[in-house]
């Protein structure tokens, strides 16, 4: 049975259901035409797509030669099975980019490293995650109101908390951090490129378009869907921003050198 809440999901942004191994996920294609380059936008929740959509119809309008492929999980969905499952049907892609992680101090960014998660049955002790003496001075200039327990507990030595379903503790895992004996890895920590096309063009959108420096810090979210992503292809990063931003973006985009054309029409 479809969940109606999905139907009408798919109704108001205008998706198609994809259903299979993996469950649930709601594709929203804006195509310019078949065997342009394309870019994937993966949200957690329809907001995340907003942006992104309306961008895509206005770029579209001017003429701008690439397809725009937007991915919501629905409540059953496991990303990576469904993302490999529908992989022929999403083609081959320019970048694959996650619009579900928010913003530090809702100020412009791109992520330099997202955490992990460990899990225990008790405490352990954590070494104190790596982090450089300029990213160091970055990160306090971005987050000028956190006081330096607040930053250190967040970036440096995150605090054990009890799991959801309770029996046990789960802590964030930065990257270069070793994994204490007796604590499971749930999910693996994420360090993201920096110096690449695709940052470059992304960076390039958000200064332009928000007039703010856009530096690379570390993200505290969920690193899971970005893994997932990477599966479709390495050149992915988390991405936020202004309709203004997504059209500069995509323009940009556009330009990069796109992969051999494949798709489930072919």
């Amino acid at each position: 049975m479809i969940d109606p809440v999905a139907l009408s999901l798919a109704a108001e942004l205008g998706g198609t259901l994809l259903g299979g191994a993996g469950g649930g996920l709601l594709l929203v294609e804006r195509l310019a035409g078949h065997g342009l380059p394309q870019v994937l936008i993966l949200g957690r929740g329809k907001e995340d797509l907003a942006a992104a959509l309306e961008a895509a119809g206005t770029v579209h309008a001017a003429g701008l030669p690439l397809n725009v492929l937007a991915v919501l999980p629905l409540a059953d969905c496991d990303l990576e099975t469904a993302l490999a499952t529908h992989r022929q049907r999403l083609g081959a892609l320019v970048c694959a980019l996650d619009t579900g992680l928010p913003w530090l101090a809702g100020k412009p960014m791109l992520a330099r490293r997202l955490p992990g998660r460990l899990r225990c049955d008790a405490p352990l002790a954590l070494t104190k995650a790596p982090m450089g003496p300029l990213e160091k001075a970055e990160l306090k200039a971005f987050l000028a109101d956190w006081d330096k327990e607040r930053r250190k507990r967040v970036f440096r030595r995150p605090e054990w908390r009890e799991t959801p379903e309770g029996g046990g503790f789960e802590a964030d895992l930065w990257p270069g951090v070793p994994v204490p004996q007796g604590a499971e890895v749930r999910a693996a920590p994420l360090a993201l490129p920096e110096a690449t096309s695709l940052t470059d063009a992304l960076r390039a959108a958000l200064r332009e378009a928000t007039g703010q420096p856009v530096p690379f810090l570390p993200l505290p979210g969920d690193p899971g869907p970005l893994h997932a992503l990477r599966a479709l292809t390495l050149e992915g990063t988390a991405f936020r921003g202004p309709t203004r931003a997504w059209e500069l973006a995509f323009a940009k985009l556009a330009s990069l050198p796109a992969p051999a054309h494949f798709c489930g029409r072919c």
